[in-house]
C-alpha cells in the first residue's frame, strides 16, 4: 500500500489512505472485549514483525506475495490490515493498558530497526555484487534502489513512530504520567510504573528513530533515485528531535528526554543532505528564541555535524546560524513590546559565546555577520559578542587559528598574507573591546571588563595593550555601577599578578638601571645622532636642564627607530659594539615600559581613594584586596592606600573592619606568605616604616589596629623585644617610632611596658641625656605617651627648658611632646594639680624674666607661646581630672546606696517588714540623692568658676585675651597668635560664662586672621566645633559665621569646617537649617575630599526617618537661586539631592512646591533651573496631575528651549511606565506644552519687536529735539531721520543685546516659519479648549 506522509494524523481517514477509526469486525461490547480486540491487533503486528525479522529485502520485491516457512501464501507484508491496525492502536494509545501500550511501542520500534537493518544489508549485498560486476563486466554495475513497497513501509512505520512519540511528549508536558508522584498506596505505585514505562518507551523510540535516521543518511543512494531524498520522509526524525530538544531543559531532563540522541538524529540527517539545512536552521533559531537552554545545545550540534573538507555541511550550519542571528531585528526587541522578542534575543545571545569557544576559527572567519549588532540596542547581544571576541582572541593566541601550522608546513604563497590578515583582525577585535568598555549598558561594560580579565588570565593580552587596558580599568573605577567598578578592580589585580616585568614594581631600581643604560646609549649612539644632539645642546642655555633632557630623549628615540628599521629589513651590523648598543636599547625600552606601567598606578591614587570612600562594601573590599596585592609587588601607591584604608577601622560595618584588619595583617605581618608570618625583624621594619611616615589621624587608626592584633596575639612577642632594643640603643627617629609602637601595644596589653626594667628603659631612652642633648622631642613625646604613669623629667619636658629659642621649628616640635607629658603627669601623679601649679610657677619665672627693650619690658615670643600652650592644656586636663573625681565619687555613692538598699531589703525580710525602719531607709536614700545632686552642682561650679574664674590660671587669662585681641598689632608672630587663640579656646571649653563672654572676641580673631596663617583659622574652626558640642546654646547664634568658613580660600580650612559641621549635624548639636546650602555648594568644590565629605553628610541625613533633605530642598533651591551659582553647579547639586527623595508622597509635595516657585523667579534662567529640578524628581501619576493643574504657573516660561526640553523629558520618562489612562493625560499635557511653547515664542517675538520699536522711537524723538535746538532745516531733518532710522535699525539688529532676536529671523524651533495672526488665534483656541 502506498503511504505518502500526511499533513496530519487525522488525514489517514481520508483519501488516498481510507483508513477507519477501528478495523471491520472490531469487538467493543465492553471494556474486556475492547481490550482483547486491541491485544489481537498488537498480536497481528507482532506476527508481521516476526516475518520481517527473519526476512530480507525480498519480502518487498514481490507484490503478489511470498511463501513463508510453512509453505503457505501470505499477502503483501505492509498490507492494509497492518496499516489499519497501526492507525487504530496509535490513535487509541492513550487508552491502552500499560502492557499493551508497551507491546505497541516495542512493535513499532522493532519494525523500524528491522527495516533499517534490511536496508543496510541490501546495500552491502549490492555493493559486493557491484564489485564482482566490476571485475567481470563493468557495464552491469548499476546503483541498486530498494522497491517502492519498502519505502512506503518505512515511511508508514516512521510516521507511526513519530506520532506515538509526539503523543508521549504531550503527555509529559501535560503532567499526566510523570507529574506528581507523591500519592498514597497503589495509586502512587501505578504512577511510578507509568513513569518508568514512559521513560523506557522514550529511550526505545529515540534509539529506533536514530537508527532509521542513520540508515537513511548512509544509504540514501539505495533508498531514493540519484540519492535525492524525499524531504517529507527524511524530515520526520528531525521533527521529533526538535520536540526532544525542547524538553532537554537541564542535565537530568536532557538525559530523560534523550537530548543527545536528538542531536545525533539532526546531525546524521544534515550529514546526508543539504535539502533540510534551511529548515533546521529556522527551527533551531526559533527554539533558541523560545527556550533559554537551547543555545548551548545548538552550539554542540554544530560540532556534531561532520566537518570534513569534502562535506562542509557542519560549517554551513554554523554559518547559516550566524547569518540568521545577524539578521535579528534588535530594534524591535528593545522596544516596549509584548511579543517576547527581547527575551528571545536574550536566549539567543549565549549561543555566540558557546560557539566561539567550540569553533573559534569558523566564527572568526564569519564574525562580520554578527558585528553589526554591536551598534544595536539589545545589550544581551552586545555582551555576548564581546565575550565571543574574548574566546576568539584567546584561541588565536594559543593556536594561531591554524595559520602558524600552515606556515610551518612549508606552503609557499599566501601564508604571509593570511598571517598579516589575522594580525589585522586581532587588532580590530582588540579595538572593539577597548571601544565598548564605554558601552551605554552597564552589563555590556561588565562583560567587556571580564573579557579583558579572561585574556589576562590566559596570557593572551599583547604587551602593547597592557598599559591601555590598565588605564581603562582605572578609568572605570569612576563608573556609576557597582558591578563595573568591582570588575575593573579585579582586572587591575590580575594585571599586577600577570605583569610581564619582575615581582618587584618598586620604581627605584628601574630608575637607577635606566639612568645607567641611558648614559651608555648617549655615549655609544651612532655618530650622526650624537653630533646632532651635541649641537642642539650647545645651542640652548646652560641652565635649561629640561630642554637638554628633551633633546637627549629625542636622540635616544631616533636611535631606537633606526634600530627598528634595520631589524625589519634584517640588515644588522656584525661588530660587537653595535650588538651591545642593540642590547642596551632593548633594555631601555623594557625599563621605560616598566616605569610607565608603575606610573599608571601611581597616577590613579584619586580613583583608588574614591573606591575606599565608597558607600558600597564591595568597592571597599575590592580596593583593600588590590592594595594587598600591590603591596606584595612593592608598588608605592600600596602604602598610601593602606594608610588611607586604616581610617576604615572606625567603619560601622563589621565586615569592612575585618577586611581592613586582614589587609593590615597580609601587608605588614604575613607578607606574601599568606598565613605564614614574616620574620620578627621584618615585621618590626614594616611597622617602623608605617608609623614613621604616618600623620596624627593615621596614627590613631594604626594604634587601633595594633592594639587589636596584640589582643588577639597575632603579633609575635619577639617583635616587642626588638622594639625595646631599638628604643634603648638606636639614634634619631627610629628610637621615637619604636617607643610609639610600644605605647600602641600597651593600650591593649599593659605588660608591654609595665615591668620595672622596661620603665627604666623608657626613662633612660625617652627622657634621658640623649633626649636632652639632641632635643629629640619626638622621642620625648613617644616616651611620655608610652609611660602615661616619672614626674621630674616630665616637668623638664613640659617647661621647655631644653628648647632652643633661636629656632622656631624646635618649639613647634615641642608642642606635641609637652601635650603628652602633661597627659602623663595627670595619669601618673596622685595629685596632678600640685605638679601643674609648680610647672606654671616655674614657667612664669623663665617666661617673664623681663628684659628692657627701648624702655619697655618684653619677653621672648616663643617662650610666651610655650607658656600659653601649657596654661591652656593644664586647664583642660584639670577639667577632665575634676570630672573623673566627681564620677568616682558618684559611683561610690551609688554603690553605697545600693548596698544599703540591699541590706535594708534583707533586714525587712528577716524582721517581717518593720515600716518604721523602712521609712528611715527611704529618708536616708532621699538624702543620698540630694547629696549626689549637690555634688553635681558643685562640680559644675568648679568648672565654671574655680578653674578659670579664680585661682592661678585666672591670673593669666587677661594676658591671653590681650594677645588674642592684638588691638595695636604688636603681636606679629604667627606662632604666638596660634598658641594664644588655641589657649583661649581651651579656656572657653571649661567655663560656660567665660565662653559666652569671649565668643565675639574669638570670631573677631578668626575674621581678622591673616590669609597666610592657615593654621590659625583651621585650629579655630576645630575648636569652635568642640565649643558647639559642649555649649550648643551659647554657640548657636554664631552658626552662620561658622558656615561662612566653608568659603575660605584655604582647602584645609574648608575641609576642617566641613568635618566639624558634619560631626555637629549628625550628632544633632546643630540644627539643620537653610544654611546647609553652603554645604550643598561643597558638592562642587575643587577638592575631592571636600566633595566626598559633603556627599557623606547628605547620605547620612537621608538615612534618618524624617529625611531632613526633603524639608531643606525648597530652602536650598531658594538660596542657590539667589546666589550667583553657575548653571552647571546648580543642576549638579540639585540632581544629587533630588536622588534622596524616595517616597512618592514627598515627590508629590516637592513637585507642588517647585511649581509654586515659578512666579517668584526673576529670570528665565531661574525658571529653567526649576524645570531641571522637576525633570529629576521621580514622577508618578499624581505628580503629572499636579503639573497639569499648575500649568498656568509655568506656561509663560515654555517659550524657552531649556524649560520646554525639561518638561518634555518628564513626559518621555513617564510614558515608559504609564497606564493607558495616564498616557492619554500625558499626550494631552504634551500637546498643551507644545502649543503654549509656540505661542510663547510668538509673544516673546512680539515683545522684542515692541521693545525694538520703542527704543527706535525714543532715539528718533531725541534726535529731533537735538536737531531743532541746532536750528537745522526741517526738510533736511526728515531726510536725515529716514536714513538714521534705517541705519539705526540695521545697527540694532546686528549689535543689539544678545537676548534680542533679529526681526528678520525666527527662533530655531520655528526656523523658516512665520506664524500669521490667524494661525496664532487658532493655537490660542486649541489651548483654551484643552484647558
Amino acid at each position: 500500500m502506498k503511504f505518502p506522509i500526511p499533513s496530519s494524523f487525522q488525514d489517514l481517514e481520508r483519501d488516498p489512505y481510507g483508513l477507519l477509526p477501528y478495523p471491520l469486525g472490531f469487538a467493543d461490547d465492553d471494556e474486556v472485549t475492547r481490550a482483547d480486540s486491541f491485544d489481537q491487533l498488537v498480536l497481528l503486528l507482532e506476527r508481521g514483525n516476526l516475518t520481517l525479522a527473519h526476512g530480507s529485502i525480498e519480502i518487498f520485491e514481490t507484490s503478489d506475495g511470498t511463501t513463508d516457512q510453512e509453505g503457505g501464501d501470505i499477502q503483501e507484508w505492509n498490507c492494509e490490515d497492518r496499516i489499519q491496525a497501526l492507525y487504530t492502536l496509535v490513535r487509541k494509545s492513550a487508552s491502552l493498558a500499560v502492557a499493551s501500550r508497551s507491546r505497541l511501542v516495542a512493535v513499532i520500534c522493532q519494525a523500524v530497526c528491522s527495516m533499517s537493518s534490511i536496508l543496510a544489508s541490501a546495500a552491502k549485498q549490492n555493493q559486493n555484487a557491484s564489485s564482482q560486476n566490476d571485475a567481470t563486466n563493468p557495464a552491469l554495475n548499476t546503483g541498486y534502489i530498494v522497491p517502492q513497497t519498502f519505502r512506503d513501509a518505512l515511511a508508514c512505520h516512521l510516521y507511526m513512530l513519530y506520532t506515538i512519540m509526539i503523543l508521549m511528549e504531550s503527555e509529559i508536558k501535560a503532567d499526566k504520567s510523570l507529574g506528581n508522584t507523591k500519592r498514597k498506596g497503589n495509586k502512587s505505585q501505578q504512577v511510578k510504573e507509568g513513569a518508568q514505562y514512559i521513560q523506557n518507551s522514550r529511550e526505545a523510540c529515540a534509539s529506533a528513530m536514530l537508527a532509521a535516521s542513520h540508515a537513511m543518511a548512509v544509504y540514501k543512494s539505495n533508498l531514493w533515485k540519484r540519492g535525492v531524498p524525499d524531504e517529507n520522509i527524511i524530515s520526520i526524525p528531525c521533527r521529533i528531535a526538535y520536540q526532544m530538544l525542547e524538553n532537554s531543559t537541564g542535565a537530568i531532563a536532557r538525559k530523560l528526554a534523550s537530548g543527545d540522541i536528538a542531536m545525533q538524529i539532526i546531525a546524521s540527517t544534515l550529514d546526508s543532505t543539504d535539502c533540510l539545512l534551511n529548515t533546521v536552521v529556522s527551527a533551531l533559531v526559533d527554539m533558541m528564541h523560545s527556550f533559554e537552554h537551547m543555545a548551548p545545545l545548538a552550539a554542540e550540534l554544530c560540532c556534531l555535524v561532520k566537518q570534513d573538507l569534502a562535506n562542509s555541511r557542519g560549517n554551513k550550519l554554523t554559518i547559516e546560524l550566524l547569518r540568521e542571528i545577524g539578521r535579528l531585528d534588535g530594534g524591535a526587541a528593545s522596544a516596549s513590546d509584548t511579543s517576547g522578542k527581547a527575551s528571545g534575543i536574550k536566549n539567543v545571545a549565549p549561543f555566540l559565546n558557546e560557539l566561539a569557544e567550540k569553533k573559534p576559527q569558523l566564527v572568526l572567519e564569519h564574525i562580520s555577520l554578527i558585528l553589526p549588532h554591536l551598534h544595536g540596542e539589545p545589550y544581551n547581544l552586545r555582551s555576548a559578542i564581546v565575550i565571543a571576541i574574548g574566546h576568539l582572541l584567546i584561541s588565536c593566541s594559543s593556536e594561531g587559528c591554524g595559520y602558524e601550522n600552515e606556515n610551518e608546513s612549508g606552503i609557499i604563497g599566501g601564508d604571509d598574507s593570511k598571517a598579516n590578515k589575522l594580525a589585522d583582525t586581532k587588532d580590530k577585535l582588540y579595538d572593539i573591546l577597548l571601544e565598548h568598555v564605554y558601552d551605554v549598558s552597564s552589563y555590556t561594560r561588565v562583560a567587556v571588563i571580564k573579557t579583558w580579565a579572561s585574556l589576562i588570565q590566559a596570557q593572551s593580552l599583547p604587551i602593547d595593550k597592557l598599559i591601555p587596558v590598565t588605564k581603562l580599568a582605572i578609568d572605570r573605577l569612576q563608573d556609576k555601577t557597582v558591578m563595573v567598578r568591582r570588575s575593573a578592580m579585579q582586572v587591575l589585580t590580575l594585571v599586577l599578578e600577570n605583569n610581564p616585568f619582575t615581582d618587584s614594581l618598586s620604581p627605584s631600581p628601574y630608575k637607577r638601571k635606566m639612568m645607567e643604560v641611558r648614559q651608555f646609549i648617549l655615549e655609544n649612539m651612532p655618530a650622526d645622532f650624537k653630533e646632532s644632539m651635541e649641537e642642539s645642546i650647545h645651542a640652548i642655555d646652560e641652565g635649561n636642564e629640561a630642554e637638554k633632557v628633551e633633546i637627549e630623549n629625542a636622540a635616544i628615540n631616533a636611535t631606537i627607530a633606526e634600530h627598528n628599521t634595520k631589524a625589519s629589513s634584517q640588515s644588522f651590523e656584525s661588530h660587537e659594539a653595535y650588538s651591545e648598543l642593540i642590547k642596551k636599547l632593548k633594555i631601555f625600552q623594557f625599563l621605560k615600559s616598566a616605569l610607565d606601567f608603575i606610573n599608571t598606578f601611581e597616577n590613579a591614587n584619586a580613583s583608588f581613594q574614591s573606591m575606599l570612600l565608597s558607600s558600597n562594601k564591595s568597592d571597599v573590599t575590592e580596593a583593600l584586596r588590590f592594595f594587598v596585592r600591590a603591596r606584595h609587588f612593592q608598588l608605592p601607591c600600596a602604602v598610601t592606600g593602606i594608610k588611607q584604608a586604616l581610617s576604615l577601622m572606625w567603619s560601622d560595618e563589621k565586615s569592612v573592619q575585618d577586611e581592613v584588619m586582614t589587609a593590615f595583617v597580609d601587608v605588614f605581618i604575613c607578607g606574601t606568605n599568606g598565613s605564614i608570618k614574616l620574620p620578627s625583624k621584618q615585621i618590626v621594619d614594616n611597622l617602623i616604616r608605617l608609623v614613621g611616615k604616618a600623620n596624627a589621624s593615621e596614627l590613631t587608626s594604626i594604634e587601633e589596629a595594633i592594639s587589636r592584633l596584640v589582643k588577639e596575639e597575632i603579633i609575635p612577642s619577639e617583635v616587642f623585644l626588638i622594639l625595646w632594643s631599638i628604643a634603648a640603643k638606636a639614634p634619631g627617629k627610629p628610637r621615637s617610632v619604636a617607643m610609639t609602637i610600644l605605647s600602641m601595644g600597651a593600650t591593649s596589653d599593659s605588660g608591654v611596658v609595665d615591668s620595672a626594667s622596661r620603665l627604666r628603659h623608657l626613662l633612660q631612652a625617652g627622657l634621658g641625656e640623649y633626649t636632652e642633648e639632641h632635643r629629640d622631642w619626638a622621642t620625648a613625646k613617644s616616651a611620655a605617651y608610652a609611660l602615661q604613669r616619672i614626674v621630674e623629667r616630665l616637668c623638664f619636658v613640659i617647661q621647655g627648658d631644653w628648647c632652643d629659642d633661636a629656632r622656631e621649628a624646635d618649639t613647634c616640635a615641642w608642642f606635641g611632646a609637652a601635650e603628652e607629658a602633661i597627659n602623663a603627669v595627670f595619669a601618673i601623679c596622685p595629685a596632678p594639680e600640685q605638679v601643674a601649679r609648680l610647672v606654671i610657677i616655674g614657667m612664669q619665672g623663665s617666661t617673664f624674666g623681663f628684659t628692657p627693650v627701648n624702655g619697655e619690658q618684653s619677653c621672648h615670643s616663643l617662650r610666651l607661646s610655650r607658656f600659653f600652650f601649657v596654661i591652656g592644656h593644664i586647664a583642660l586636663k584639670l577639667l577632665v581630672y575634676s570630672e573623673a573625681l566627681s564620677s568616682a565619687v558618684r559611683n561610690a555613692n551609688s554603690a553605697r546606696t545600693v548596698a544599703k538598699q540591699e541590706e535594708a531589703d534583707r533586714a525587712q525580710v528577716e524582721t517581717g517588714g518593720n515600716s518604721g525602719d523602712h521609712d528611715d531607709i527611704e529618708k536616708e536614700l532621699g538624702l543620698a540623692q540630694a547629696a549626689e545632686a549637690e555634688a553635681e552642682n558643685m562640680m559644675a561650679a568648679i568648672a565654671d568658676k574655680e578653674i578659670v574664674g579664680s585661682g592661678l590660671i585666672d591670673l593669666f587669662t587677661p594676658l591671653v585675651i590681650r594677645v588674642v585681641a592684638n588691638e595695636c598689632g604688636k603681636f606679629s608672630s604667627e606662632i604666638i597668635m596660634q598658641s594664644s587663640v588655641l589657649t583661649l579656646c581651651k579656656l572657653m571649653c571649661i567655663s560656660r560664662s567665660f565662653c559666652e563672654k569671649h565668643l565675639p572676641l574669638l570670631f573677631t580673631a578668626l575674621a581678622n586672621a591673616p590669609k597666610k596663617d592657615i593654621t590659625l583659622r583651621a585650629n579655630t574652626v576645630i575648636a569652635l566645633g568642640d565649643l558647639a558640642f559642649r555649649f550648643p546654646n551659647e554657640v548657636e547664634p554664631y552658626t552662620s559665621k561658622l558656615y561662612s568658613c566653608l568659603r575660605d580660600a584655604s582647602t584645609r580650612v574648608r575641609l576642617h569646617t566641613l568635618m566639624v559641621l558634619t560631626h555637629l549635624i549628625l550628632n544633632d548639636m546643630v540644627k539643620v537649617k537653610g544654611q546647609v546650602c553652603e554645604i550643598a555648594l561643597c558638592l562642587r568644590d575643587q577638592e575631592i575630599r571636600i566633595r566626598d565629605m559633603a556627599r557623606l553628610l547628605f547620605h547620612e541625613l537621608s538615612k534618618r526617618s524624617n529625611n531632613p533633605i526633603y524639608n531643606l530642598l525648597p530652602e536650598i533651591v531658594s538660596r542657590l537661586s539667589s546666589m550667583s551659582v553657575k548653571k552647571d553647579d546648580f543642576r549638579a547639586i540639585m540632581s544629587f539631592l533630588l536622588n534622596f527623595i524616595k517616597k512618592e508622597r514627598q515627590a508629590e509635595m516637592i513637585v507642588e512646591k517647585l511649581c509654586q516657585r515659578f512666579p517668584k523667579c526673576t529670570s528665565i534662567s531661574q525658571k529653567a533651573n526649576i524645570s531641571h529640578c522637576l525633570a529629576h524628581v521621580k514622577i508618578n501619576e499624581k505628580c503629572i496631575k499636579i503639573l497639569n493643574d499648575h500649568f498656568n504657573l509655568y506656561k509663560d516660561a515654555l517659550f524657552d528651549e531649556d524649560v520646554l526640553r525639561n518638561f518634555l523629558s518628564i513626559v518621555t520618562k513617564t510614558k515608559k511606565f504609564a497606564k493607558p489612562e495616564l498616557k492619554e493625560a500625558l499626550e494631552e499635557w504634551e500637546t498643551k506644552l507644545k502649543l503654549q511653547a509656540d505661542m510663547g515664542l510668538e509673544d516673546e517675538e512680539a515683545n522684542r519687536k515692541a521693545e525694538h520699536t520703542k527704543k527706535r522711537v525714543t532715539r528718533h524723538s531725541e534726535q529731533k529735539e537735538i536737531e531743532e535746538e541746532s536750528g537745522n532745516d526741517s526738510e533736511s531733518i526728515e531726510e536725515e531721520d529716514d536714513g538714521g532710522d534705517s541705519d539705526d535699525e540695521m545697527e540694532f539688529d546686528q549689535e543689539g543685546d544678545e537676548n534680542l532676536v533679529p526681526t528678520t529671523n525666527t527662533p530655531d524651533r520655528n526656523k523658516g516659519r512665520i506664524v500669521p495672526p490667524r494661525k496664532l488665534c487658532q493655537k490660542r483656541d486649541a489651548l483654551s479648549s484643552l484647558n
